[in-house]
């Protein structure tokens, strides 16, 4: 897969506003001002050739190929996330009138990419013979977005625009940017099935099964997990959380990494982010991952998957705190540096209440050498139902 991002990880911002950045301080300089960038539509094609899409030139491209996937995604400049995505697969065959139907549905209650976070409010036929939905997401927040999606077909490809529906701004762009979009044909998009509609993210880094909740103690904590969609390892990746007051100040904040050695590709990383105590006035909060400065790695420097091999159980202790604990085996042919088990806890519906690490007490294992963990886990915000834990160690 290839993966071509105009703007490379300058920042990944699930949230539905930018967090306040603070201003600079320094010398005063007067400069002439710069003349305003060229924001005028600029027609632009998939590699594949499979769509087209006129979009403003000043706006942020993220481009994703993987010869059975073509999907790209704009961003107006300062934006937090992309205002317009567009996907695109070769489903081999033309779909008829009934097959549409059913693909419809299927898209909108089994593969989008949002579908856990998603509520559909309401669907219109179009009078071209596609299809829009608009629909709620919750995002890593207590807010959310309004998404309007369009799905529609020629031959054997499906094609899906959405677009982010502006709290405020200028919503016409937005639509003379969706119909805009073409289907141009096959081109070099390989037939697949449906189902690669589901890994057309907009955004590389997504944070998902966020819970709140407060300690007996007072102690408020935001936890939940990142998926990394990318090809690359993340690497110390940060996570960001500022609660907001009703007139949209940030009044707090926190700021951790996600837990273990590294997040793969494909992989989950939980985080935990704790504040002192809930201000009153915080009616929700917001959440950042990534951020200016932080880059991913192309470094082949961890071991994780079938080389580590591992026991686990589950036990509370005599002051009722959460134990998980186990043995890690090196079952690969190199030897197994700074060791670190993960744990993950989940309530009943699925969301984070909790989360913890250990690193084993041996530095290093060679091959076929084992070592125990214990990972403590003090409060968990409600009762923990499953839990998972990943096992990564060092080359060197």
């Amino acid at each position: 897969m290839s993966v071509s991002i105009t703007k490379l990880y300058t920042i990944y911002n699930v949230c539905a506003a930018l967090l306040l950045a603070g201003c600079a301080s320094g010398a005063v300089v007067f400069a002439p001002t710069p003349p305003p960038p060229d924001s005028s539509p600029q027609r632009y094609t998939h590699p594949s050739a499979a769509f087209s899409v006129s979009v403003p030139s000043d706006w942020a491209l993220t481009e994703r190929y993987t010869t059975t996937l073509a999907s790209a995604a704009f961003s107006p400049p300062g934006a937090a996330f992309p205002a317009a995505a567009f996907a695109v697969v070769n489903l081999g065959d033309p779909v008829d009138e009934a097959g549409f139907a059913a693909l419809l549905e299927r898209y909108q209650t089994e593969i989008r990419p949002d579908v856990a976070e998603y509520t559909e409010q309401n669907r219109t036929a179009m009078g071209d013979g596609s299809w829009r939905f608009t629909g709620r997401r919750i995002i890593a927040g207590e807010s959310g977005q309004t998404v309007n999606t369009f799905i529609q077909r020629s031959g054997a490809l499906i094609g899906i625009a959405e677009i982010v529906l502006p709290e405020s701004g200028e919503l016409q762009t937005l639509l003379s940017v969706v119909n805009s979009f073409t289907l141009n044909g096959a081109g070099a998009l390989q037939p697949s099935d449906l189902t690669q509609l589901a890994f057309a993210r907009p955004t590389p880094y997504m944070i998902l099964h966020v819970a709140t909740w407060t300690t007996p103690a007072g102690a408020f904590f935001i936890t939940g997990e990142v998926a990394n969609y990318s090809d690359k390892d993340a690497v110390d990746l940060p996570v960001e959380a500022g609660l907001i007051a009703a007139d949209g100040r940030q009044i707090a904040g926190a700021v951790d990494r996600v837990m273990g050695l590294h997040l793969p590709p494909g992989g989950f990383a939980p985080f935990s982010l704790r504040f002192g105590a809930r201000p009153a006035e915080a009616v929700s909060f917001q959440l950042r991952v990534g951020g200016a400065g932080w880059q991913p790695t192309d470094e082949d420097a961890f071991i994780s998957g079938e080389a580590l091999d591992w026991t686990d159980s589950s036990r509370f202790d005599t002051f009722g705190r959460l134990v998980i604990d186990g043995v890690v085996t090196n079952a690969g042919a190199e030897t197994a540096r700074n060791v670190r088990a993960v744990a993950t806890i989940f309530d009943a519906g699925g969301l984070v209440i909790g989360a913890g690490w250990d690193d084993l007490d041996a530095a290093a294992l060679a091959p076929g050498e084992s070592a125990p963990f214990e990972i403590l886990i003090p409060e968990t915000g409600g009762d923990p139902i499953n839990y998972i834990v990943t096992v990564a160690a060092r080359r060197f």
